[in-house]
């Protein structure tokens, strides 16, 4: 094959980090159809130094080619770099030694993805690794629709990217220069309700993006795929830039009132849009070519145009011509550039330094300056006018608040007459209704501490009334607008509550004979922090609606227990009350929430509608939520949750509950042992207190083990009873329970916990049973019928029957009323 007849001299690599071949062969050929094999056998290539290499927009293919060496005993690695980044196609050959042709192809240009280059970079890079002493020949093929500006580097790989960074880091600083202006444009914009910023800011905006397709990083980082959009994008967005430029112009110098500026811009405006649309969908190198000739008449006539406003003293003429000057001298210059009418290195880097954006930025400052005052004499003309109506105004209403408030303060008066005698009524209700009520609880208590026979039917004459003062509460407390209080909340025993609940439960089911079950998760924690009165309302309440409308059928109350988190340990309690009764249409379910408000199937039926409205405020007051899902036929389920803090037995202000005991009815404990055993110092000094009334010897243990440890004791006294909590540390009440079997089978052992636990006969069998099991808070009538009943301590007349069925259900239990 015929060599090059114009072969350049041999380029030595390691002469420095970066270089410019002096002087390489280059050949023009139209069309794209030439091997390299053909190219290199024509003769018609010419030596060309590198700054001949500016070529501008041609339809030829371009190819160069050059000879590398390394005289050096080491290999070296060179990366050359091809610019400028626009290039849309470069193809790269490695020659065989004989000339025969490639030895390695590598393909670049920014219609390819830049995954598919061997270095990602903005620029094409090809990696050449040459051994010592080696010499190769290397061809260049370039073919593109944008300007062809070939500038072939030689690099050493650290060197590229350090100067690559460099770059990155200036055209971050443009970057951050022009989001600045335009940022300011808009807040300008927004606080003047001047679209003429905005339209300012829309230009730097596509100033910015233009920029950033020229320098490549548009194709680097959005376009990567390569493809149509990464070729046209930096003609595009020039052409639309120039479009908003001439707009902002029109705009902010007040060329609109000059007609044949007005005419002209436009005319410019329409020509510049149909070259923006032919670069983006038509041939891309004619389209560029008329794009930018509008361009240069534009910016022409634009120097011409704000020559005329000055000296017409038009709006921010002279600060638009000062300051946009040097940006308009070097987008002339660069335009020179890439018609390679001229050819200075440092014109390929001035469009990306500091001085054009620090010009905008002066310009918008002056902008903003000068409208900034504009406006505020337009508005200080507007305010003073303003001042003068809100006066006159204010003088009207002053008339107007003065006659009001003579009417205000003689409706306040029949207010207050009338307020003063809803509180009379009130008070005089609330006498009659519960002075009979409380009369009635006082006696069915001593009735039912009297254990006769008939205790039982006292216990439900005070729970029937208990409920109706419920009731009565809970009307006069809405009649008089009390809001329940958030905060009044304690730490309460979370099973015995429900547990009460339960009972009322189970009894106002058995009146309308339905059946009752209640259910509980095991994950409950047996203490925690909430308003306890408002808790047993509310579920109460909704208890008595659904036995109301419900017959033979079901009634059921389920408890979910959902834990929480950080910072302190809580819970969400889940309460559900279901029914099979008639149901409620969808469409009343937010009616029945209402004060007052009974459907028409409520007829006949107790109650004056109150019910779901004060569990509905209570809910609400707690920031929990309450839901029904009911349908017509279906029965009815009312969903309440609510959160609460988990709290120790420690943190229970009362631990036990209050009775009614009739005089002289305490048992005799003399001569007889107990022990106790609890963690919580407060419950073991009350049990301590009150066992040693009754005659009691009494020794206390903090925890389980302590317990089995004194049984392993010599000389233990033997004691008659043993009554033990069941969560203890170091040894709980289960272990507690199994090691007094083991050491007296016979001694009588009794559980006192917050949480449920199976009575004798409910254990499975083959673990030990405790002898009886009390609940918290400790009822002192039930724990005396307890040790008379198992210490055989029989005086005839207690409150009560042993605590054995003191319990509350544990999950999927179920009591039947």
């Amino acid at each position: 094959m015929a060599a090059a007849p114009a072969q350049p001299e041999c380029t030595v690599v390691t002469e420095a980090p970066s270089l410019a071949p002096a002087r390489m062969a280059m050949l023009r050929v139209d069309g794209q159809g030439l091997t390299v094999a053909d190219a290199l056998a024509r003769e018609d290539w010419r030596v060309v130094p590198a700054s001949a290499l500016n070529i501008g927009f041609t339809s030829d293919t371009i190819w160069l080619t050059g000879t590398l060496c390394n005289p050096s005993q080491a290999p070296v690695t060179r990366w050359l770099a091809v610019g400028a980044a626009r290039l849309q196609s470069v193809s790269f050959f490695r020659m065989l030694p004989n000339g025969t042709g490639p030895a390695q192809t590598i393909l670049a240009g920014n219609t390819r993805p830049i995954a598919a280059r061997p270095v990602k970079a903005l620029l094409p890079i090809f990696p050449i690794t040459l051994a010592p002493g080696e010499r190769i020949q290397w061809v260049l093929k370039v073919y593109s629709a944008s300007a062809v500006e070939i500038i072939p580097t030689l690099w050493e790989p650290a060197a590229y990217r350090q100067s690559e960074g460099e770059d990155l880091v200036g055209a971050a600083l443009l970057t951050a220069i022009a989001l600045l202006a335009a940022v300011f444009s808009v807040l300008q914009a927004w606080s003047w309700r001047d679209r003429s910023f905005l339209l300012l800011a829309i230009w730097m905006g596509l100033a910015l993006l233009y920029a950033m397709a020229s320098q490549g990083y548009l194709y680097r980082f959005i376009f990567d795929r390569g493809g149509p959009w990464a070729l046209r994008a930096p003609a595009t967005l020039g052409t639309l830039a120039s479009v908003c430029y001439a707009a902002v112009t029109l705009a902010f110098v007040g060329l609109e009132r000059v007609r044949l500026w007005n005419w002209v811009y436009r005319l410019f405006i329409v020509l510049l849009l149909l070259g923006a649309l032919w670069t983006a969908f038509g041939d891309y190198r004619s389209g560029t070519i008329y794009s930018n000739g509008i361009i240069l008449f534009f910016y022409a006539s634009w120097f011409v145009s704000l020559l005329d406003a000055w000296r017409r003293h038009l709006t921010n003429a002279r600060v638009f011509l000062i300051a946009y000057a040097p940006v308009w001298i070097v987008v002339v210059l660069n335009f020179l550039q890439l018609y390679a009418v001229v050819d200075w290195p440092p014109l390929r880097s001035v469009h990306t330094s500091w001085l054009p954006g620090l010009c905008v930025i002066g310009m918008v400052g002056a902008l903003a300056t000068r409208r900034s005052a504009q406006m505020y004499a337009a508005h200080a003309a507007a305010l003073d006018a303003f001042l003068d109506a809100h006066a006159a105004e204010q003088t009207r209403l002053e008339n107007a608040v003065l006659e009001r408030t003579t009417e205000l303060r003689a409706a306040l008066a029949l207010a207050h007459q009338a307020n003063r005698a809803k509180a009379d009524f009130l008070a005089s209700i609330s006498h009659d209704l519960r002075t009979p009520l409380t009369t009635i609880l006082g006696f069915a208590e001593l009735l039912q501490c009297d254990g006769a026979a008939s205790a039982e039917r006292a216990r439900m004459i005070r729970s029937s009334a208990q409920h109706m003062l419920t009731m009565v509460n809970n009307l006069i407390d809405y009649a008089r607008g009390h809001v329940p209080d958030p905060h009044a909340r304690a730490a309460v025993y979370l099973y015995a509550l429900l547990d009460t609940v339960a009972q009322a439960g189970a009894e106002l089911a058995r009146r309308h004979g339905n059946r009752f079950a209640f259910r509980i998760d095991a994950e409950a924690p047996p203490v925690v922090v909430l308003d306890a009165e408002g808790l047993y309302r509310a579920l109460v309440n909704l208890l008595d609606n659904a036995s109301k409308y419900t017959s033979d059928g079901d009634i059921t109350l389920a408890v979910a227990v959902h834990q929480g988190g950080a910072p302190e340990p809580s819970v969400t309690l889940h309460f559900q009350v279901s029914d099979t009764g008639p149901g409620i249409a969808p469409e009343n379910h937010r009616s029945v929430l209402e004060p007052f408000k009974r459907l028409a199937n409520a007829q006949g039926k107790p109650g004056i509608g109150m019910g779901l409205a004060i569990t509905q405020q209570w809910v609400s007051a707690q920031g929990g939520t309450l839901r029904i899902e009911s349908e017509l036929g279906a029965g009815t389920t009312v969903h309440v949750t609510v959160r609460s803090r988990v709290a120790s037995e420690a943190d229970v202000p009362q631990h036990h509950l209050a009775a009614v005991r009739a005089q002289g009815r305490d048992i005799d404990g003399a001569g007889r042992l107990i022990w106790v055993a609890d963690d919580t110092a407060d419950i073991r000094h009350l049990l301590e207190d009150h066992l040693c009334t009754l005659g009691f010897t009494v020794e206390v243990f903090q925890d389980g083990l302590a317990v089995i440890e004194r049984m392993s004791a010599p000389l233990t006294c033997r004691p008659d009873l043993l009554l033990t909590d069941h969560l203890m540390p170091r040894a709980d009440g289960l272990e507690l329970l199994g090691a007094a079997r083991a050491w007296r089978p016979d001694l009588p052992v009794v559980l006192l916990s917050a949480l449920p636990y199976p009575v004798a006969g409910e254990a499975p069998l083959r673990r030990p049973t405790f002898d009886a099991v009390l609940r918290k808070p400790i009822d002192f009538s039930e724990l005396q019928s307890t040790l008379a009943h198992l210490l055989g301590l029989h005086s005839g007349d207690l409150a009560s029957k042993p605590g054995t069925t003191a319990r509350i259900d544990g999950p999927a239990r179920t009591d039947d009323a």
